[in-house]
């Protein structure tokens, strides 16, 4: 998805063990890739004083096709009357961004099909909306009307920079033509709500980015990406947090709302509930460290595939001097057929340094999701560092619609550092 969710790991979709035989995953886009019963395991019989220690390997965001912004052009589009001190820093994060250390590090490992990876950016200046905006809009990824497409298809207009021809007959469009690069980022001041798709800004999505079609400077009709960021507090480092999420979203996967994903994790949608894009993946993964500072700006962490791949923390840019923990499961999926059915999981607990030993906990989301767990847990051992193999008995406790759980494995070190491991118990 490409919604910055306003929630936690606390709040990810789950379901039931022992239920129905309906479809477990009704309304999620993708296929059910890498929840099987068991997958491909490290060898373990040695760790040693290895750092990390082996594991099962973390799953990859997949390229599925599709184009990227290789060289993103961004265009901060504001409204007159807003704080202008605040309209002056979005105008300046958006400029310069797309330039920095940060986005190197978050962007330049995605690539097309023709090798073409993300580079630096460039702005594509700024537009102050002289008209207030409407107290509400509606906006769809799926084709139905959206007032929020029409507000911007008319400050398009037909493409050409002063032309008059707007449908009212008298509007003189001032957002720049679409091109290839091109990112019309959009900020709305306080007490504005968009819709998307039935979910109010504010309380189901901090953000998003999305996909229209926009004539260019010739006239002719190309997808365009645009990100919504509405202002959902009056801190600077929220919205900045949300921009930074929707510009590497963006970048990677500029033509969701056509229904093409560039850079999705489509293979493992065990892990993609809260969304399976490069920016979501750091939101929902439970780490208590997703932000990061890059000059004077608070941006966000972004997956990397190269890190996850290495066993380091998927999010990057890792900050300095930071030992990544977690415990990895030997299987992705417990089998429940029952109410009273056990199962075990054996886990390997590692880290990329040395590091003082963290305590597990295990989480069942149809405990938050439906108010009732169906799922209890106990370990061999709670206690754990780099190179134990604990192990994780799940039961089925309770009896819900759906045939599928899903529950994570939770690593929390004295300081309140965490991070976690998902997991699937099903009825087959």
């Amino acid at each position: 998805m490409r919604l910055v969710v306003l929630a936690s790991l606390a709040v990810m979709v789950g379901v039931a063990c022992g239920g129905s035989t309906s479809s477990p995953d009704a309304g999620n886009s993708g296929n059910d890739g890498g929840m099987t019963a068991d997958v491909a395991t490290a060898d373990v019989s040695d760790a040693g004083e290895q750092y990390p220690a082996p594991h099962t390997a973390m799953p990859q965001v997949d390229y599925n096709g599709g184009r990227i912004l290789a060289n993103p052009e961004v265009v901060t589009i504001t409204f007159a009357g807003d704080d202008p001190t605040l309209v002056g820093r979005f105008q300046q994060f958006d400029d310069t961004i797309t330039q920095t250390p940060w986005w190197t590090a978050v962007s330049s490992e995605y690539c097309d099909s023709t090798k073409a990876c993300i580079g630096m950016g460039t702005s594509g200046g700024h537009v102050v909306v002289q008209d207030p905006p409407a107290s509400s809009y509606t906006d769809s990824s799926t084709g139905a009307p959206s007032t929020l497409q029409d507000f911007i298809k008319l400050h398009v207009g037909s493409g050409t920079e002063g032309d008059a021809g707007s449908p009212d007959g008298g509007f003189v469009p001032d957002f720049p033509p679409a091109n290839d690069n091109i990112l019309y980022v959009i900020y709305f001041p306080t007490g504005v709500t968009i819709t998307l798709d039935g979910d109010a800004s504010c309380s189901s999505f901090g953000a998003y980015h999305n996909t229209t079609i926009l004539p260019n400077s010739n006239g002719t009709p190309q997808t365009a990406a645009y990100a919504i960021i509405p202002r959902c507090d009056n801190t600077e480092a929220t919205s900045t947090v949300s921009a930074s999420h929707e510009i590497a979203e963006a970048s990677s996967d500029p033509d969701i709302g056509e229904g093409v994903l560039s850079w999705y994790m489509t293979s493992n949608t065990l892990w993609t509930r809260e969304g399976g894009e490069i920016g979501d993946l750091c939101e929902g993964i439970g780490s208590s460290n997703t932000d990061t500072t890059q000059s004077t700006f608070t941006v966000q962490r972004i997956w990397s595939n190269k890190s996850a791949a290495a066993g380091n923390d998927p999010c990057v840019p890792i900050p300095t001097g930071e030992v990544y923990f977690n415990a990895a499961p030997r299987m992705s999926t417990v089998v429940l057929p029952k109410v009273g059915s056990v199962a075990t999981v054996t886990l390997d607990a590692y880290s990329t340094a040395p590091y003082p030993p963290w305590t597990l906990n295990a989480v069942d989301f149809a405990a938050f999701q439906h108010g009732s767990a169906v799922l209890s847990f106990s370990f061999d051992n709670t206690m754990v560092q780099n190179g134990d193999s604990p192990v994780l008995t799940v039961t089925c406790t309770g009896t819900m619609p759906g045939n599928q759980d899903e529950f994570a494995v939770e690593s929390k070190d004295a300081n309140g550092n965490r991070s976690s491991w998902f997991l699937l118990a099903s009825t087959q």
